[in-house]
């Protein structure tokens, strides 16, 4: 197996929108208002519930978290969102590897080993560098031990 890398780092909020419209320009609308404020998007998901509705989902970091949360609330009805929900005290783990072959069997290992220790993750995007899971802060140890346990050829371990 090859060299993985664990990275990690803490203090995100993720910020919700429900019931977005379906139609262009709603995610130019939402990015601009955060970019207007120089506020950064760690990662951003749209997840379509129907035809012509939507929903959207951020992370921003805690520093930022309330500006951008108040930022939301004040364009619910501009952006046409529905309710906006808030889930707090996240940390980003990003595994990366050399020779990610197998993209779905990657997932899986990985998917297997946190749930072995009891890491329930919030999102999980998978890109060609290697895959970013979104969960609890509090789980961040468990992660580790699960991902030494997974990789015993000495990872490297190092906050981003």
């Amino acid at each position: 197996m090859g060299k993985y890398q664990f990275l990690h780092t803490g203090n995100y909020v993720k910020i919700l929108l429900h019931n977005i419209p379906e139609i262009p320009g709603v995610i130019a609308k939402i990015t601009g208002l955060l970019a207007n404020c120089n506020i950064n998007v760690l990662t951003l998901r749209h997840s379509v519930r129907t035809v012509e509705k939507g929903d959207i989902a951020f992370t921003v970091s805690k520093d930022n978290a309330d500006e951008a949360i108040q930022l939301m609330e004040s364009n619910k009805s501009e952006i046409g969102a529905s309710e906006i929900t808030v889930k707090r005290d996240l940390a980003l783990v990003f595994i990366r590897g050399d020779e990610i072959e197998h993209v779905s069997h990657f997932i899986s290992d990985i998917s297997k080993a946190f749930s072995e220790y009891d890491v329930d993750f919030d999102s999980l995007t998978v890109s060609a560098d290697g895959i970013t899971c979104i969960l609890p802060d509090d789980q961040y140890n468990q992660a580790m031990h699960a991902f030494n346990k997974m990789f015993v050829d000495d990872p490297i371990i190092s906050p981003i």
